[in-house]
């Protein structure tokens, strides 16, 4: 789609420090190019449409982070063993948006470092359900990058309002929410891959959004994850034969 890949947090607030122990940076050669969530030990969710490669050394998966750029005593760094976009992944529509990273080796759980819940398959959250999301991305358009983690509110709205405003690039497995109030607030570059929380349940992970970062005339996109419950759990156990594309 025309609108900006990913996502930053625009109009957030910063979390208290460790109070999301599920993010994710993802970075290449030092920087943070995308956000993900860990599920299991050994797995990280992420957007498709991020290209992370698997076996490259300047890849680096960091959980138990705050503030990026210090060397945090929580913090621990993985390499990427295994890089599985879904095999439906359409990068022109970016549909069946959704990437799983398995780590070199797993994580150690402790209070700084916690897996999030999956949505039961298929779930749909109402229109008017207040999210937040998550990310070190630009907090303004012109690429001022946070120093530490970063949460906004954004509400779901119906797909067919959310299609008649994106002129149709919405799917089935897709869901979209808006800003809660008229200040510039949402996401835009930097935060794709990170995650849409809802009651402690990861339900969406950040896609696509408007041209300009909080733009209200083009709600935010996510990956609807309850979609993909089997398909995650196949590529997990190892045992996908290219199964599990959403209906």
């Amino acid at each position: 789609p025309s609108g900006v890949q990913g996502s930053r947090i625009i109009g957030g607030k910063a979390v208290a420090p460790h109070s999301r122990p599920f993010i994710a940076s993802i970075q290449m050669d030092g920087q943070h190019v995308c956000g993900g969530f860990l599920v299991w030990p050994k797995w990280v969710m992420t957007a498709a449409h991020c290209p992370i490669p698997r076996h490259n050394p300047l890849v680096r998966v960091v959980l138990g982070a705050h503030r990026l750029e210090d060397p945090e005593g929580s913090q621990q760094v993985f390499g990427v063993a295994e890089s599985i976009a879904h095999p439906h992944y359409n990068p022109s529509s970016v549909d069946n948006d959704i990437r799983l990273l398995k780590l070199n080796e797993s994580a150690v759980l402790n209070k700084y470092v916690k897996r999030i819940r999956l949505p039961r398959p298929d779930i749909d959250l109402k229109p008017g359900t207040v999210c937040y999301v998550l990310g070190w991305g630009d907090t303004s358009n012109y690429g001022d990058r946070p120093s530490e983690l970063m949460e906004t509110g954004t509400t779901i709205i119906k797909r067919s309002l959310c299609r008649t405003l994106w002129r149709g690039k919405v799917s089935p497995n897709m869901m979209c929410g808006a800003s809660r109030n008229a200040t510039l607030q949402g996401v835009c570059a930097g935060d794709s891959g990170g995650p849409l929380v809802f009651r402690g349940k990861v339900y969406g992970i950040v896609s696509f959004s408007g041209e300009r970062c909080g733009d209200r005339r083009y709600p935010d996109i996510y990956t609807k994850i309850s979609n993909y419950i089997d398909w995650v759990h196949c590529t997990v156990q190892g045992h996908c034969h290219q199964k599990g594309q959403p209906k």
